[in-house]
């Protein structure tokens, strides 16, 4: 009998023992402050006429606590597209001429990167943060590097190279446009809603652009939303795209016999 009461007893205690675990754990799942985010738009459609526009990234923030003014909220909003291998090449001068000598391929770099935030980075997250999450340009993971000399040699990168040869990719990708940084790009309206206005450069290239926005509280990333953005061209570009580039040969060919009619026809209109 004793045994039996000491059984029912271990068996209530552990039972117990798992209601309060799975209210702390319960209470510590409600306890972050979590996302609601869109775009203004998920689709760009690229025509002969297209300068560049803007997209809207707006949002509210559903704080477990509203009324504790004590954490600190900052919002980062990142908008990258597709990465493709990049061929940074260094200048030398020889013999009086400027030519191009050592050249470093870096393996995965977005096409497009933009990143806006409430306050600067370093002020929102800490720098073991932003490394986990690859926020900012000195972040990004490129991939593997490969060197190559004058000649096309395959030659080692040491890291101060690498250094050097991302810092010029970055400034490369900046002076194009295509890297942004907005430093206190992302405006709260109110304690919870916000929003973030973005520049898409007339130069982007297609493809799948993701739309990501980060919520720090009190310098650490608590939820993350993102959202897909898609650039495409559209109209009779799309359609000469997609006939260059599924059907090379032929439109070779078309070019070429385009071409030879386009001199034919000047010559007749022009002829004396």
């Amino acid at each position: 009998m004793k045994g039996v009461i000491s059984m029912i007893k271990s068996a209530l205690l552990a039972s117990l023992a798992l209601t309060v675990l799975a209210g702390l754990a319960s209470h510590e799942t409600h306890a972050a402050d979590q996302l609601v985010t869109d775009l203004s738009k998920h689709q760009i459609s690229i025509r002969s006429n297209f300068t560049g526009t803007e997209i809207l990234i707006f949002g509210a923030i559903e704080a477990d606590d509203p009324d504790n003014l004590a954490t600190e909220r900052d919002v980062i909003v990142v908008v990258s597209g597709p990465s493709l291998p990049v061929t940074v090449r260094r200048k030398n001068n020889v013999a009086g001429l400027w030519i191009n000598t050592e050249a470093v391929t870096f393996e995965r770099v977005p096409t497009f990167y933009a990143i806006a935030s409430t306050r600067p980075l370093t002020r929102v997250a800490s720098a073991e943060t932003r490394t986990v999450e690859g926020l900012g340009f000195d972040q990004l993971s490129l991939g593997s590097v490969t060197g190559h000399g004058p000649a096309g040699a395959l030659i080692n990168v040491t890291a101060v190279e690498r250094a050097a040869f991302t810092e010029a990719l970055v400034r490369n990708k900046q002076a194009d446009g295509l890297f942004r940084t907005e430093p206190a790009g992302v405006a709260f309206l109110g304690r919870s809603l916000f929003r973030a206005t973005v520049g898409i450069p007339a130069t982007v290239p297609n493809g799948l652009y993701t739309a990501k926005v980060y919520l720090v509280s009190d310098g650490k990333v608590s939820d993350v939303a993102s959202a897909p953005l898609y650039v495409v061209k559209s109209g009779m570009e799309r359609a000469i795209y997609a006939f260059a580039h599924e059907k090379p040969f032929l439109y070779g060919i078309f070019a070429v016999v385009f071409a030879t009619f386009a001199g034919w026809a000047a010559t007749l209109i022009f002829k004396d």
